[in-house]
């Protein structure tokens, strides 16, 4: 190797360097114009207390669901969703210097109470009711998020949401048809 072939590939090495602390710098910083940063801690606040839902409906079900598989999938769920809550909140707090302690809306929490009341079929048709319409409203806000977002980590799990999430709704689906016969989802749900 040539003195000069050292020194390029010591001059691209250290520019990739620089390049790497650049980037981590500007990753903590918060998005530069007002309406991104509006979004983003819109979005974030809103997410943590949407996955807190999931996460509760989740833990719900762990107990309650009568068919193995649904139990597996309320635990992943509800280890996923915890994970994503922590990742969220850490970056509310270093892009914008915001603590947010998730809460329930009164949606969920009413799907909570029902559910509580339920037991064996009645309570999985009406528990995947539910999620399946949860997961359709954190799409939806992926969808947002992925139109709005200024950082990449957040355009990252958007993206990894919409494909998970969806995922689980079409398995969701299929098991209240082949468990229940019930094709329409919202024919499941017992709530209202």
């Amino acid at each position: 190797m040539t003195f000069s072939a050292i020194h390029r590939r010591s001059f691209l090495s250290g520019i990739a360097a620089f390049l790497v602390l650049v980037t981590v710098g500007l990753a903590d910083d918060p998005a530069p114009a007002r309406d991104a940063r509006r979004f983003e801690i819109n979005f974030l606040t809103s997410m943590i207390d949407h996955h807190f839902g999931g996460v509760e409906l989740a833990k719900l079900c762990v107990s309650r669901a009568i068919h193995p598989e649904l139990q597996k999938l309320c635990g992943d769920v509800s280890t996923a969703q915890m994970a994503e809550i922590a990742k969220m909140q850490g970056w509310l707090q270093s892009w914008y210097g915001i603590t947010h302690e998730p809460a329930l809306d009164g949606k969920t929490q009413r799907q909570i109470d029902v559910l509580s009341s339920m037991s064996g079929a009645a309570f999985e048709e009406t528990f995947l009711a539910a999620l399946i319409g949860h997961h359709i409203e954190a799409i939806n806000m992926s969808v947002a998020c992925l139109n709005e977002a200024y950082h990449a980590e957040m355009l990252n799990m958007c993206a990894m949401m919409l494909g998970s999430q969806g995922d689980e709704i079409a398995t969701m689906r299929i098991w209240l048809i082949q468990w229940y016969g019930i094709t329409d989802p919202d024919r499941a749900s017992h709530d209202e």
